[in-house]
């Protein structure tokens, strides 16, 4: 059993966060997590912040600098025997919705196109590896749009940067439709420490872990909301 921490960004790969990747390693650890993943967002504004690294850069320039900060929670991780596993939060050009993406191996990225280029969800998903997971991050903050639920798996219904009323809709439209519930704290500083996650029954180690305890719903996890376990929707 252990706590696992599903929403993190790190201030090596987003000028919002505060907190860089070791660092928020060893305050998970202390905190009696047992992993996360790492989901720096993955979208048009990424490219603005770092321009000037990614000036006439590649592909796998492109990919390594989007991963600095899952590399560097991975190698604090492994000197804490602590779990760190790539993710994403991916964003579409031209749009505003968030999705969280689960289930990936860092080769994927590289593999991949650049996510936040592709036209939707549809394509996407039919990118991602069988196994994947995508969720939709807090759907009822400002600005988000509802759209069709159809090709998620889950709703992410408790955000901890989120207002309890918002994470109350979000959890009534994963129930109303029949989606996996999710958590994650949305760190991007010591604040957001420990707000959210999941509590489950069997360790993660791997990506195949986390989807495969994902899918198995209660029986698998419970939610971590404002510091709390609770049983999923």
């Amino acid at each position: 059993m252990g706590k696992f921490e599903l929403h993190v960004h790190t201030s090596e790969c987003d000028l919002a966060a505060l907190t860089g990747a070791s660092e928020i390693v060893k305050l998970y650890h202390d905190a009696g997590y047992d992993g996360m993943v790492v989901t720096d967002h993955y979208f048009s504004t990424f490219y603005n912040w770092f321009s000037e690294e990614l000036d006439g850069a590649d592909h796998k320039r492109i990919i390594e600098r989007y991963l600095r900060g899952y590399y560097t929670a991975r190698n604090e991780g492994e000197k804490l025997g602590f779990t760190v596993l790539p993710g994403a939060e991916v964003r579409f050009d031209g749009t505003i919705n968030d999705y969280l993406v689960y289930g990936l191996h860092e080769e994927f990225f590289y593999n991949a196109p650049l996510l936040n280029r592709l036209s939707g969800l549809d394509e996407l998903k039919a990118l991602l590896p069988p196994d994947a997971l995508i969720v939709q991050a807090h759907p009822f903050r400002n600005k988000m749009t509802v759209c069709d639920p159809s090709p998620l798996f889950g709703i992410e219904v408790y955000n901890g940067g989120t207002e309890p009323f918002r994470n109350e809709m979000a959890e009534m439209f994963a129930h109303h439709y029949g989606k996996a519930a999710t958590s994650g704290s949305d760190f991007h500083s010591a604040a957001a420490l420990g707000r959210g996650g999941i509590f489950t029954y069997d360790k993660i180690k791997t990506p195949e872990d986390l989807v495969r305890i994902l899918r198995a719903g209660n029986d698998g996890y419970s939610l971590i909301c404002a510091g709390e376990v609770r049983k999923n929707a």
